[in-house]
C-alpha cells in the first residue's frame, strides 16, 4: 500500500505519526499536572487534532484535507512557542519560591525546556509534504 504514496503524502504521514507519538509522549509527561493545570491539555487535544486531521489527509489526499491539515501544522508553531513561553515562566516563578538547597535537589524533576519544540518539527515535516512546491503528484 505504502509504495503506491508519493513522497508528500508519505512525509505528511511521518507527521501523523509524529503527533501521535507527540500524543503518547505528552500524556506520559503531564500525567502529574492535568489536574492541577488547564494549560496541560492543550498540547494533548492538539495532538489528537493533528493525528486525526493527518489521517484523513493521507488516506484521502484531497485537497480540502491537505488545507485543513496545513492550518493545524502552522498552528503547531503556536503551540510550541506557548509551551516553551510556561515551561519558562514555570520554571522561573518555581526557582524564586524554593529554597537554592531544594533547587539542586529538583533539578532531575525539572520540566524540559525544548519538549515543545517538537511540534514545531512535525509541523516542518507536515508541512514540506504539503507545499504545492514540492508537490509530487497531482491532488484529487
Amino acid at each position: 500500500m505504502l509504495k503506491h504514496y508519493s513522497l508528500n503524502r508519505l512525509l505528511v504521514l511521518v507527521a501523523t505519526v509524529g503527533f501521535a507519538f507527540l500524543l503518547a509522549d505528552t500524556t506520559i509527561e503531564h500525567w502529574e499536572i492535568l489536574t492541577r493545570e488547564l494549560m496541560a491539555y492543550v498540547p494533548l487535544i492538539f495532538s489528537g487534532i493533528g493525528l486525526i486531521l493527518g489521517m484523513i489527509a493521507v488516506l484521502r489526499w484531497k485537497e480540502q484535507w491537505i488545507r485543513m491539515f496545513q492550518i493545524v501544522l502552522l498552528g503547531s508553531f503556536v503551540v510550541a512557542a506557548a509551551g516553551f513561553y510556561l515551561h519558562i515562566r514555570e520554571e522561573d516563578e518555581e526557582k524564586t519560591t524554593i529554597p537554592k538547597v531544594q533547587q539542586e535537589e529538583q533539578k532531575e524533576k525539572d520540566k524540559p525546556l525544548l519538549a515543545p519544540f517538537a511540534f514545531g518539527g512535525v509541523a516542518v515535516v507536515g508541512l514540506l509534504g504539503t507545499s504545492k512546491r514540492w508537490r509530487a503528484n497531482d491532488v484529487q
